[in-house]
């Protein structure tokens, strides 16, 4: 890295392989292809595509279809290319070098690169035993003065949820702006989405590429006041959202309730899954995103790649493990119960 400025020589990219054989239960992907309904529709709106033409930057079809399902007004949403890219341009439009960032950890990692790439500083506060505690942060950002607070619920990589009283106890406890990540949310108990509109300082941010199957389109969106939303635009690259990925994700949400079924499945299977790695004696923590987090010897890592099954490894005897179909999961259980320690 020749040309990279100093204060980014430390940053490594952020990246998972490509595998196309075997079972993949590494990046938090459904399971599933989303419904033929849904991809008939697709394949019907493209054949009217004029694809000498760029997108619409406005995202206007896309940020109706998402507003009408939360009965909100389009103006209190924005696309980006996944919730990434507009995590990023909150980063970028409200922090100066120096500036406090705080949030649970382990979450997203992304989170402290984004900090990192303006100058920032982030405070991780840890949980016990991975598990955080919701007073733990109000203090830690009493005791600080961060200009952002990011919130993670379900949160990845723990699948641990944030119900909605403690993220309103955090967002009461501070004027700082809170980053409410809720890319897993639809495996929960409740979406609190809309809490983004009952405060000044809330920024919601959701995705395609969980419950809606769709990562392959790279799609995302926040949800807050008009006020945030203008200032998210401003900082956007131009025509950064396909006009195919707009497309296929306003089917999507226009027709969120064939996904259901395999909402459920998932759900369903998350569950038998955990219950089968507790019996073998793994230390698993309760979930209610499409993953499980668990500790186990990396010996059983190693025999699940030479059965080529993948999952996701933090650091040694640290792993998460994304529910896949009944079949996947079957045959992982399998090939666990056969290691030999």
């Amino acid at each position: 890295m020749k040309y990279i400025k100093e204060s980014f020589k430390g940053l490594k990219p952020y990246h998972s392989s490509l595998i196309t054989d075997g079972i993949i239960l590494n990046a938090n992907e459904s399971p599933y292809n989303p419904p033929k309904e849904i991809i008939d529709l697709f394949k019907k709106e493209i054949e009217n595509v004029e694809f000498n033409r760029y997108p619409d930057m406005d995202e206007r079809a896309l940020c109706q279809a998402i507003a009408d399902k939360f009965k909100i007004n389009p103006n209190n949403v924005t696309i980006g290319v996944g919730s990434d890219e507009l995590l990023d341009c909150v980063f970028r439009a409200v922090l100066n070098k120096g500036d406090e960032v705080i949030g649970f950890s382990p979450s997203f990692s992304m989170y402290k690169v984004f900090t990192e790439l303006v100058g920032g500083k982030y405070i991780e506060i840890f949980g016990d035993d991975y598990l955080f505690n919701i007073d733990d942060l109000i203090n830690g950002i009493k005791n600080n003065n961060p200009k952002l607070v990011l919130i993670c619920s379900p949160n990845n990589p723990t699948g641990q949820y944030i119900a909605e009283a403690d993220a309103r106890r955090i967002i009461e406890s501070t004027d700082a702006l809170v980053l409410l990540d809720l890319a897993y949310i639809d495996f929960s108990d409740n979406d609190y989405s809309n809490i983004a509109l009952d405060y000044d300082n809330v920024i919601v941010f959701r995705t395609f590429s969980k419950a809606m199957s769709l990562p392959s389109i790279r799609c995302g969106y926040a949800i807050s006041r008009d006020f945030n939303i203008d200032m998210i635009n401003s900082i956007k690259a131009p025509y950064s959202v396909t006009t195919m990925s707009q497309i296929m994700a306003t089917i999507a949400i226009k027709n969120f309730d064939l996904y259901k079924d395999q909402i459920d499945l998932i759900k369903s299977e998350r569950e038998r899954l955990y219950n089968e790695l507790n019996k073998l004696g793994f230390n698993c923590y309760k979930s209610q995103a499409n993953f499980i987090f668990v500790t186990m010897d990396d010996k059983y890592n190693e025999v699940l790649l030479e059965n080529k099954i993948y999952i996701r490894k933090f650091k040694s005897n640290i792993y998460r493990i994304t529910v896949g179909s009944k079949d996947e999961n079957n045959k992982l259980i399998e090939v666990l119960k056969c290691v030999k320690l």
